[in-house]
């Protein structure tokens, strides 16, 4: 990519919102790797070839996706499309947010989405239904349903405010950081055989 800039600020609304928007960023991940075609990046993430035609087609009328080649074929021409940069920026300003917690929360909100409607597909499958309110093994509260515990091999979910020493922070940080690197290495585009797993960590210092 050594034609293109080494990072695009956007200049929009329209492309603050594109290269905001969640549906958009798992595609948006593979554009920034590399030459795609539409074909390829349906494939890559579970969309059929109408969507992913859909999604480049409004990145590329923003400027923010452009194609690199076409491949002549009988019938129309195989196009092949990459980012416009290895890297965008979006200044806060062109965002519509009205503060960056809120920012921060529009990101988030679709990935919690999906992982609260997962645990309650899971879940809806168990024959209770009440929830229990007590003491874990280490004396600390916890929420759980009837049944939680039989789904514990496909579904993890904890949120807590724990105190630690610094050097106990410190390990907190990269044991999260290193858990990340070892999926970034392991994981691959989405493919027949293999196990799908959403995974989200949100590790910030907590309010004393």
């Amino acid at each position: 990519m050594s034609d293109l800039p080494q990072s695009l600020t956007a200049s929009t609304q329209e492309q603050a919102r594109l290269l905001l928007d969640p549906a958009l960023l798992t595609p948006l991940g593979h554009l920034l790797r590399g030459e795609v075609s539409a074909a390829q990046l349906a494939r890559a993430c579970g969309l059929s070839v109408q969507q992913a035609h859909h999604r480049l087609t409004r990145l590329r009328a923003a400027g923010l996706v452009v194609v690199t080649q076409e491949q002549p074929r009988a019938g129309r021409p195989v196009k092949r499309y990459r980012a416009a940069a290895p890297a965008f920026r979006v200044p806060f300003a062109l965002t519509d947010h009205a503060t960056l917690a809120d920012l921060v929360a529009g990101l988030h909100r679709n990935l919690l989405a999906r992982q609260h409607e997962r645990v309650g597909r899971l879940l809806a499958a168990q024959p209770g239904r009440a929830l229990n309110i007590h003491l874990n093994a280490r004396g600390q509260v916890t929420l759980d349903f009837d049944g939680f515990e039989d789904v514990l091999d496909s579904a993890i979910s904890a949120h807590r405010l724990a105190y630690l020493s610094p050097a106990d922070a410190q390990e907190l940080d990269a044991r999260v950081q290193a858990l990340f690197d070892w999926l970034d290495e392991h994981a691959q585009s989405r493919a027949d055989g293999l196990v799908p797993r959403l995974l989200g960590v949100f590790l910030t210092p907590g309010d004393g």
